[in-house]
């Protein structure tokens, strides 16, 4: 299949997902366009036509969406609502929309903090001269913020965290709103207010007090996601991790029924984890579908996971998250739960790990660093792969602040710029934007404790940026829903209240979650390295026909040199590296890159 064959096929790809917009006007008596719902809900192929409200000099408009007028309150709601507290919004109401509609009349801004949710989905707006414009999908302001000029910063922050962190969008003029935040739109001006954010205190219980609460804490959030959930219809993520293993067992536990669990694999033998799925699986006598995936249909499925995202977004396990979701939906499935959260809140990655490493490294006195072991390294050659030269680069390592520590070992676009990186490109683009946008995170994280920190930045941009994002849109793609119980906010808050010794204690990862769960889990699901959805595209792309020509063929196109992003050559040279080298390092930068001029063929150049 021809590159432009490719692209042709996704136009006719829509997704399924309920999608709202709205738009109010600074002027109270403009005329609303023809049309207008249709620009507030862009590209979207659906049976029912959209629910709208008219408001002075404004509309709101949705698909699958909650809306109400409340003449008592003189107000209009329009909402996607996902809640595990939704019951008692609704209780003695007639919608959700509604429900949140009074809410708000009794407690004004505050109505959100009685909300009990993920609240996962992104939302984008714009402010122009005529008044605000927002949606779900950022088409929908873009078409009224009058340019669709693409922002190269955020270009740039792409290639670096395979994601556009908030507050940017993909696009110049259209914002999108920060985790944890409200926007008001008051008196014809918008104004951003906080109204959540992690607060760390680590005065919590002592070790056996806190596994008990966590265990507690994580059925009761398991519960709360089962909430208004028909047994039959509900099913999990099932990669053969912890967090997919704890929340497959606390169904199993809450429910009393059999679970019906959903893994994918590959032919690839070092990307496959079905052994440790079917492990769990077996265990909790879960109803377990799996699919291997062949990078045929991989391939084949490719336009559809492009059409899902209408930013660039490079995370490769989507592919796999979006085939485990399509295949929960083929058996029924409408909601699914998943372990997504438990790394950043347990402390389960292990670059926390590695971090504590390198921080032991001031344990040594000051003197001895200083005027003895670094002079002495800086002898040592640095690329050197004998013990010479990993003393020389843990020690280098160990100097760097954090966050520069936790990320030296990425932003390879950042640290090579000016070899990769079109000398215009670079003009209009901030060398270490990547590395501020981690340093302002770092720096607001209500903690001393420098893991607590890199907790708080992992919840921004790993896991608020990135991981959402892709398992939220697969599954609307996929016609599911997805609920997320690790990131209920009591639980994290209760998290956020235990000492980091809890979390990762003597290069020990989970300390503190290993102790809770150890009578749930597997003793081979509490002791196997991480892996989760990986994938196999790295090796697609050296050895797989159409895989390889696809990535060449886009990559090296007139069309991608036109963009401007990299200098002459340089994505040739990635391509000869990535030929030579036996890891994927640099098959998921191409991925990366691949997935960037995807998106601009299927939504940036419409």
């Amino acid at each position: 299949m021809s590159a432009a064959d490719h692209m042709s096929d996704t136009r006719a790809t829509t997704a399924r997902a309920n999608i709202l917009g709205g738009i109010v006007y600074r002027d109270h008596l403009r005329p609303l366009e023809p049309g207008l719902a249709g620009a507030l809900l862009p590209g979207v192929a659906v049976s029912d036509p959209p629910r709208t409200i008219d408001l002075l000099g404004g509309l709101l408009a949705g698909i699958g969406t909650s809306v109400a007028w409340d003449s008592s309150v003189d107000g209009a709601l329009i909402a996607d609502v996902d809640l595990t507290n939704g019951d008692e919004i609704q209780a003695s109401t007639d919608g959700a929309a509604r429900g949140l509609r009074r809410l708000h009349g009794q407690h004004g801004d505050d109505f959100v903090s009685r909300l009990r949710g993920a609240f996962f989905r992104r939302l984008y707006y714009t402010v122009t001269e005529d008044g605000i414009a927002f949606g779900s999908r950022v088409r929908g302001p873009l078409a009224l913020s009058g340019s669709a000029a693409v922002d190269p910063e955020a270009v740039y922050a792409y290639l670096n965290f395979g994601t556009i962190p908030a507050p940017q969008s993909v696009y110049r003029d259209v914002r999108r709103l920060p985790p944890g935040h409200i926007l008001v739109w008051e008196d014809g001006h918008a104004a951003l207010h906080r109204y959540w954010d992690v607060a760390y205190s680590e005065r919590g219980p002592g070790p056996a007090a806190a596994a008990r609460a966590m265990y507690r804490q994580t059925e009761e959030a398991v519960r709360q996601s089962l909430s208004g959930v028909e047994p039959k219809q509900a099913g999990a993520f099932l990669s053969g991790g912890t967090d997919s293993s704890t929340v497959v067992g606390l169904m199993s536990r809450v429910t009393g029924e059999r679970v019906q669990a959903f893994s994918i694999g590959f032919q690839e033998a070092r990307y496959n984890e079905l052994d440790y799925a079917e492990l769990a699986a077996r265990h909790f006598d879960a109803a377990h579908y799996t699919k291997i995936v062949t990078a045929d249909e991989a391939l084949q499925s490719l336009p559809e996971l492009v059409a899902a995202y209408d930013e660039p977004f490079g995370n490769n396990s989507a592919l796999a998250a979006y085939l485990c979701a399509r295949l929960a939906r083929e058996t029924g499935v409408r909601v699914l739960l998943a372990g997504d959260g438990g790394d950043e809140i347990f402390g389960g990655n292990e670059r926390y790990r590695r971090d504590c490493i390198l921080a032991r490294y001031h344990l040594i006195p000051a003197w001895l660093r200083h005027g003895l072991l670094e002079p002495l390294v800086r002898r040592f050659p640095a690329e050197s792969p004998d013990l010479r030269g990993k003393a020389r680069r843990y020690v280098e390592r160990a100097c760097l602040p954090n966050p520069e520590r936790f990320y030296s070992s990425e932003f390879y676009v950042s640290q090579n710029r000016h070899r990769l990186l079109h000398p215009d490109f670079q003009a209009v683009t901030t060398a270490d934007q990547p590395l501020e946008i981690a340093r302002g995170h770092f720096r607001a994280a209500a903690t001393s404790a420098d893991l607590n920190r890199l907790l708080h930045v992992d919840l921004k941009i790993t896991l608020g940026d990135n991981d959402l994002f892709k398992v939220v849109r697969t599954a609307e793609a996929a016609g599911v829903a997805v609920r997320f119980p690790l990131l209920d906010h009591p639980l994290v808050e209760l998290m956020a209240t235990l000492p980091v010794s809890y979390k990762v204690r003597g290069g020990e990862k989970r300390y503190a979650f290993k102790r809770a769960f150890r009578d749930l889990l597997p003793r081979e699901t509490l002791a196997k390295v991480k892996h989760g959805f990986g994938l196999p595209t790295s090796d697609w792309l050296k050895a797989h026909k159409g895989f390889r020509e696809l990535g060449r063929d886009l990559l090296l196109s007139s069309r991608a040199r036109q963009r401007g992003y990299f200098a002459p050559g340089a994505v040739e040279e990635l391509f000869r590296l990535h030929e030579a080298d036996h890891t994927p390092f640099y098959g998921d930068i191409l991925w990366t890159l691949l997935m960037l001029e995807m998106w601009h063929q299927r939504h940036g150049d419409a």
